[in-house]
């Protein structure tokens, strides 16, 4: 029976080996980059959020920060949903 090695490196693009060809690389998607502003602005925004309870914020603060958390996190989970289909 024969078994692969889950551990080897094989067709890595760089490789050595003159038989394996190298591997096109992937650049930045929109797709990605779109995914990772949006967590990040979901993270600035919840952090935001915590620093303006803990300080003696106005209440607009807290209702814009509250209103980026939401909507990012909406897009999120409809970008998500969107995927799967």
């Amino acid at each position: 029976m024969t078994t692969t090695d889950p551990y080897r490196l094989d067709g890595l693009a760089g490789s050595t080996d003159p038989a394996q060809p190298d591997s096109p690389r992937e650049g930045v998607t929109w797709d990605g980059f779109a995914r990772t502003a949006l967590w990040l602005v979901l993270v600035i925004s919840t952090i935001g959020n915590m620093v303006a309870s803990y300080s003696t914020a106005s209440t607009q603060v807290h209702l814009v920060c509250g209103a980026v958390t939401g909507l990012s996190a909406s897009v999120l989970v409809v970008r998500h949903l969107r995927g799967r289909r």
